[in-house]
C-alpha cells in the first residue's frame, strides 16, 4: 500500500476540525439523543471515525462532523428503537449552574424539552438540523437519507407540530 505523503497534514486538518467543533457536535448529539452520557459516546465514535479518514471531508467543516454524528446519533436511536426503547434519554433538561436568569432558562429548556418529545424521530432530527444548527435542507438530506423535498415536508409537519397544529399519532389530548 503506498502512502500518502499529505496524509499526516489532512490528519492534523481533522484533529483540529474536530477539537474546533466538539462542543456543537456534542449539542447536536444532545440535542438527538436526550442523555449527555450517551451523546458523549457518540461524539467520541464521531472523533474515531473523523481522525480514521471515515468522515466526508469534501462537506467541509463542520457540516461534515455535523453529518457523521447525525448518522450515528440516528443509528443509536434505531438501535434503541428496535430494543423496544421509546427514546434514550428522558427528555428533561440537565441541570442548569450559575445561570442568572436560573428560572426562565430553565423554563424555556424545559418547554423546548416537551416540544421535541412530542416529535418524532425524524421530525426530531430535521427540526433539530435546521432550526437549532442551521444545516440546509440539502445537507439533512444527505444525513438522513431522505430526498430534499421529503426534508421539507418533514420539516412543515414538525414546525406544524411545533405550534400545535398537528397532534402527534395515537395522541389521546383531553381537556386543557
Amino acid at each position: 500500500m503506498e502512502r500518502n505523503p499529505d496524509r499526516p497534514a489532512e490528519a492534523h486538518c481533522a484533529f483540529q476540525a474536530f477539537e474546533e467543533h466538539a462542543a456543537l457536535l456534542h449539542a447536536v448529539a444532545r440535542s438527538m439523543l436526550g442523555d449527555g452520557g450517551e451523546a458523549a459516546r457518540v461524539v467520541e465514535e464521531t472523533r474515531e471515525r473523523w481522525l480514521a479518514g471515515q468522515g466526508d471531508y469534501s462537506a467541509g467543516f463542520p457540516n461534515g462532523l455535523i453529518r457523521l454524528v447525525t448518522v450515528l446519533a440516528l443509528t443509536r436511536l434505531r438501535v434503541a428503537q428496535a430494543n423496544g426503547e421509546e427514546h434514550i434519554g428522558p427528555w428533561l433538561p440537565e441541570p442548569l449552574r450559575g445561570e442568572p436568569d436560573l428560572k426562565l432558562a430553565e423554563s424555556v429548556s424545559a418547554a423546548l424539552s416537551t416540544v421535541l418529545g412530542m416529535l418524532d424521530q425524524d421530525e426530531r432530527t430535521v427540526f433539530l438540523l435546521h432550526h437549532g444548527f442551521g444545516l440546509a435542507y440539502a445537507d439533512i438530506a444527505a444525513v438522513t437519507g431522505h430526498t430534499e423535498e421529503e426534508v421539507r415536508g418533514i420539516d412543515a409537519r414538525a414546525k406544524a407540530r411545533v405550534r400545535c397544529e398537528v397532534r402527534p399519532y395515537g395522541w389521546a389530548g383531553g381537556g386543557h
